[in-house]
């Protein structure tokens, strides 16, 4: 023997002889029908626990149909040294290394363990019976005597469990029935021979309860159940995790006289799975506190203790509500002593708990019944509690007053607060109720009335289980002030009182909090309100907290002020639940802009006032709806304001403009904002539509009636072109940033003229016309969509865009007609070198109207610089003044920098005389001058409705081309071989024949030469003269375009050849008449509009010859020229 001890202690030996005789062994104890198979057996010295152990490897066990229903890689089988000396081998110690273990708890309580990861159980245990001690861990024959007890009485379950059963439910167990119950497990061992302890090294242990469906996992656990040689029993369990290692034990030993020494002490237990494992709560919280302590009793044989004291530490841990997160307790540390008086049958429990900054220090006295009413008593006083929102507090809150009595009445199954309080010298608060929990569903019945305290005191004091998503939202929301009153009262199932129960019922909580002068922030983000006057009502699962009137400070100098204030959650009961909020509001613009600008609300609103350029009142009806829940993300608030606003103005809050209105109505809310009402828009007076979604551009309707000065203001200044009231009607749309723009525009010209807002499109005022298009507004420039213009038989219909300087970029009309019977199209594109080319096509085109504008000129339009262009123009025939067309028009014009540089002209006039123009240059200088040439200048001046009465004539103009200062043009008119047909004052000087009943032949002349300035509307004619076989004569004089009259005077010479002599003698001849001028003469002028002038002679004049006639002559007509600044046109 001493050489086997020797042998150990150098190391370990192996046993495989032993193997066979071990398998063997171990298949007898599980009984027949199940198989047993080892890898090897070795038996070792353990010099840490001073004992020798036999360990078997790869043990595995089969039941008859081969299936595997325990498996453990090794197990250690402590050997009894007594039974070793004497030569036999007896197993004191059973322990698994690194098993699996599996318990599932069954609805009806039965308990089956499963080894390893086998799908086969182990070992059933029957509900009526303590659960059987597994095969690993006990013998079979353990199990055969608990198999049969449990088949010789299934019914009828005994006696000790019955009644610990039935003093479970009245609340206190049967303490010594129980300990009796341990004890019977076994006398003397857990085999009846050595066998001393059972257990599990380095296993995992799952637990399925199927009765709540929670199912929990201990690894790395250490199980050791010991049953000392002495009697009683010793349990230890605990895990070397080295996240969390935790270790439990507990021992019953017997004492004198039957008393009973229970020792129980704990390193780090988690009570989330210590409640678990007992099935203790009703899974809403979870209690995640380690505990550490010990406690040591001494029980008597009637179970009332004669010694209990021990002392538990909670370390750093938390308390959660698991169907409301909201209410959450974090605990720091805690500490409770237990010390029980025999002589006053009490235990007395001094307690300390610290979160945050929050520190609670009392005495609790469970005082045992002294009486057969069984009646409970305690109390709990002799301390303070300090309450406060964070660690470093300044204003906790100190409550020293503590007292609070209870009744226990298990035999009522009864908890009654007596009446109670909490306090300081500066507020408190009464309590009373009760807990009646004899029914399934216990009734809790709880008053609380309280004096007046800050809000800061209420906000420590209100629990945090109670209507916990109102309190979450005072606590954040709710800053400051003072409650004159507060009451709560309870009369509900407690069930309802849970987060994940019933819903409470209307009649079941009642709070009432009175305050005035309270600070409240109902939105993260936004200005809170101030010396609000606060009712909060708390009925049921609803929610109501009424603001009667206060302040809102949205910067120094700028404040609304709130009415009828109401903050409503109308079912506290769901999870986030929605809230309500409506008030009034009132103030200035200013402070609603900046408002409406705050972050918070900007990305909403999209606000366009400036709150440093407007102002006016407001009177709003703002209302707000929101989920009840933390971290109240942007967009979950959901807003509606609808405003009154007096006396308004804005800068650049329509297309940039200012808008002014003595009343205005605006709606806002999420999707965006509302405006509308009889306005000023940059002074103009309309009627405002105007709608700026939250995500979107904003969309306008508009309508006014523009004159030069609106037109100017909105930025279509477009001069004389265009004069006279326009009515529109505008609807479209504005981008939220830069971007395109686009207008629906409805024009109505009717009372306007229009003066070559086209190129010949003329327009009286009281004439029908309208314009409709689409303006779409880019950065780079403005687009003119589906332009249609009906005015007077005008028809036109095309598209223009212009750039960011308002020059024509293109245009496009596929329809482009003046004048009734007009057929032609025209084009416009800028090409890549500046220049615009304009190309016109047609059949037929009325041209009178461009003819009026080239003589007139662009009367007071505002002069813009000249740009570059060239015009290509074709027509068919284009219809002049009295009857006359040109046919086969073939135009062509350059103009650059102003500068006329190129011309060319083609076309048939008359009886199909040529009408030629171009550029030609004269002179050594090369100075250039238009040409004009044709071999019927009555036809000319008949189409251009300067004088109707010329029949024929060769004729020739040259003239200045314009400059680009729009300097007068300097010219001659030459016309040979011409007749004036139609003027009788001028037949009857020349005195011409006329046949009887026949036409008159007219006056004949050979040759017209006048030299002119053209200006801008106006010919000014000089030095005029007049050749002819019957009669001769002289002009000078002007014809305003402008003011629609001629103003000419001269002189006829009758028998000019003749007479003109005498002007031609030296020395005399001016004394006669003059070199152009006659002896005899007489003066003449012709007056009236340039479509219908009238001559007049002087007959007087006839008889005074040569100088006299100056002094018949008729007023002079070249009266000093006007200035005009608007550029001519061609």
């Amino acid at each position: 023997m001493v050489a086997l001890w020797w042998r150990l202690s150098s190391g370990p030996i192996e046993l495989d002889i032993a193997t066979p005789w071990l398998t063997a062994a171990i298949k007898e104890n599980f009984g027949p029908g199940h198989e047993v198979e080892i890898g090897g057996t070795q038996i070792e010295r353990d010099a840490n626990k001073r004992r020798t152990s036999l360990r078997i490897r790869d043990i595995v066990v089969r039941d008859a149909d081969g299936s595997i229903v325990a498996s453990a890689p090794k197990a250690e089988v402590g050997i009894s040294g007594a039974g070793l000396l004497a030569g036999r081998i007896r197993a004191e110690r059973l322990s698994l290394v690194g098993a699996e273990m599996a318990v599932r708890i069954e609805s009806d309580s039965k308990v089956t363990i499963f080894a390893g990861s086998n799908k086969r159980p182990f070992v059933t245990a029957s509900a009526m019976l303590p659960p059987v001690v597994p095969a690993q861990a006990s013998p079979p024959a353990k199990v055969e005597r608990a198999a049969a007890a449990a088949s010789a009485a299934p019914v009828t379950p005994p006696a000790p469990a019955a009644g610990a059963g039935s003093t479970a439910r009245n609340g206190v167990p049967d303490l010594a029935a129980l300990l009796t119950w341990i004890e019977s497990l076994d006398a003397g061992s857990l085999d009846g021979r050595d066998l001393t302890e059972i257990g599990l090294q380095d296993g995992n242990l799952t637990v399925d309860d199927q009765r709540n469906g929670k199912q929990w996992t201990f690894t790395d656990i250490d199980l050791s159940v010991t049953r000392p040689k002495g009697g009683g029993i010793a349990i230890a369990l605990g895990s070397q995790a080295v996240e969390r290692p935790w270790r439990m034990r507990a021992a019953m030993t017997p004492g004198q006289h039957g008393h009973r020494i229970i020792d129980i002490e704990m390193q780090k237990v988690s009570t989330k799975d210590a409640m678990l494992a007992m099935r203790w709560g009703d899974d809403q919280y979870e209690i995640d506190l380690p505990l550490t302590g010990r406690i040591r009793a001494d029980i008597g044989p009637d179970g009332i203790p004669h010694m209990l004291d021990g002392r538990m530490a909670v370390e750093k841990g938390v308390v959660v509500d698991l169907d409301d997160p909201l209410v959450r307790v974090p605990i720091d540390r805690a500490e409770i002593s237990l010390d029980w008086d025999r002589t006053r049958q009490a235990l007395m429990m001094p307690f300390q708990v610290v979160s945050g900054g929050s520190r609670i220090t009392l005495l609790a006295q469970f005082n045992a019944p002294r009486d057969s009413s069984g009646v409970w008593g305690l109390e709990v006083s002799g301390g303070s509690l300090m309450l406060a929102s964070a660690p470093a507090d300044p204003n906790a809150l100190m409550l020293n007053r503590v007292l609070l009595k209870l009744r226990i009445n298990p035999n009522k199954q009864r908890i009654d607060l007596e009446p109670s309080e909490l306090g300081n010298t500066d507020l408190g608060l009464a309590l009373s109720g009760s807990l009646d929990f004899s029914s399934e569903d216990p009734r809790l019945t709880l008053g609380v009335a309280s004096t007046r305290m800050s809000v800061a005191a209420m906000k420590r004091i209100w629990p945090v289980t109670v209507a916990s998503k109102v309190r979450a939202w005072v606590l954040d929301h709710v800053q400051a002030g003072t409650v004159e009153r507060l009451d709560v009262s309870t009369n509900a199932p407690w069930s309802t009182l849970k987060s994940s129960g019933p819903p409470i019922p209307d009649d079941g909580l009642l709070i009432q909090i009175i305050g005035h002068g309270a600070e409240i922030r109902p939105v993260e983000g936004l200005p809170a309100i101030r010396d609000a006057d606060v009712n909060v009502q708390i009925s049921g699962r609803t929610a109501a907290i009424n603001v009667g009137r206060g302040n809102v400070e949205i910067s120094p100098g700028r404040k609304l002020s709130i009415t009828s204030g109401v903050f409503e959650v109308p079912d506290t009961f769901p999870k986030g639940p929605p809230a309500k909020v409506r008030f009034r509001l009132d103030g200035s613009v200013p402070a609603a802009a900046e408002l409406l600008g705050m972050p918070r609300l900007r990305e909403y609103s999209g606000a366009p006032i400036e709150p440093a350029t407007s102002r006016g009142t407001l009177t709003a009806q703002v209302t707000l709806a929101m989920p009840l829940k933390e971290d109240l993300t942007p967009g979950s608030s959901l807003y509606t304001i609808n405003m009154d606003v007096a006396n308004f103005a804005a800068e650049r809050m329509v297309m940039g403009q200012k808008v002014e209105a003595a009343l205005l109505k605006v709606s806002a809310n999420n999707l965006g904002h509302w405006i509308r009402g009889d306005v000023k828009i940059n002074g103009v007076p309309s009627a405002l539509d105007y709608r700026k979604p939250r995500d979107g551009d904003a969309d306008i309707r508009f309508q006014a009636t523009l004159d030069e000065n609106g037109r100017s203001k909105f930025g279509f200044d477009l001069g004389s072109s265009l004069t006279g009231p326009v009515p529109i009607k505008l609807s479209g749309r504005v981008p939220a940033n830069e971007g395109e723009s686009r207008f629906a525009i409805e024009a109505d010209l009717t009372q306007a003229k229009v003066d070559n807002l086209l190129p010949g499109w003329l327009k009286a005022p009281g004439r029908a016309g309208r314009a409709t298009f689409t303006l779409i507004n880019k950065p780079a420039g403005t687009r003119f969509e589906d332009l249609v213009i009906e005015a007077s038989g005008a028809a036109v219909k095309g598209v223009v865009e212009v750039d960011s300087a308002g020059d024509v970029v293109s245009a496009n009309f596929p329809l482009f007609a003046l004048s009734d019977g007009d057929k032609a199209t025209l084009r416009a594109e800028r090409g890549a070198d500046g220049a615009l080319r304009m190309t016109l096509r047609g059949d037929v085109y009325d041209g009178r109207g461009f003819i009026k504008s080239t003589l007139t000129g662009a009367g007071s339009n505002k002069q813009k610089p000249d740009k570059d262009i060239d015009v290509d123009v074709k027509l068919g025939t284009v219809l002049g003044f009295n009857g006359e067309t040109l046919r086969g028009l073939d135009l062509r014009v350059s103009r650059r920098s102003g500068v006329l540089t190129s011309l060319a002209l083609n076309a048939k006039l008359g009886r199909d005389a040529p009408l030629i123009g171009e550029v030609r240059a004269r002179g050594n200088n090369g100075r250039q001058f238009v040409v004009l040439e044709t071999n019927d200048a009555g036809a000319f001046f008949r189409f251009n409705d300067i004088y109707t009465k010329v029949v024929g004539g060769e004729m020739w103009i040259a003239l200045d081309p314009q400059s680009a200062d729009l300097a007068p043009q300097e010219g001659i008119l030459d016309v040979r071989g011409f007749i004036v047909r139609g003027e009788a004052a001028l037949e009857r000087v020349a005195a011409g024949p006329q046949q009887p009943g026949g036409s008159s032949p007219g006056v004949e002349f050979s040759h017209l030469r006048v030299d002119f300035t053209r200006s801008l509307g106006r010919f000014t004619i000089r030095d005029g003269l007049l050749k002819g076989p019957a009669i001769g004569g002289t002009v000078d004089g002007h014809i305003d375009y402008h003011r629609d009259e001629i103003r000419m005077r001269g002189t006829f010479v009758p028998l000019y050849g003749l007479n003109n002599m005498f002007g031609q003698l030296p020395i005399v001849g001016p004394f006669l008449g003059g070199s152009n001028e006659g002896l005899l003469g007489v003066t003449y002028e012709v007056v009236g509009p340039p479509s219908t002038p009238v001559l007049r002679v002087n007959p007087i004049s006839a008889v005074a010859p040569g100088l006299l006639r100056k002094f018949f002559e008729f007023p002079g007509g070249n009266a000093p020229m006007q200035s005009y600044a608007e550029p001519g046109r061609y």
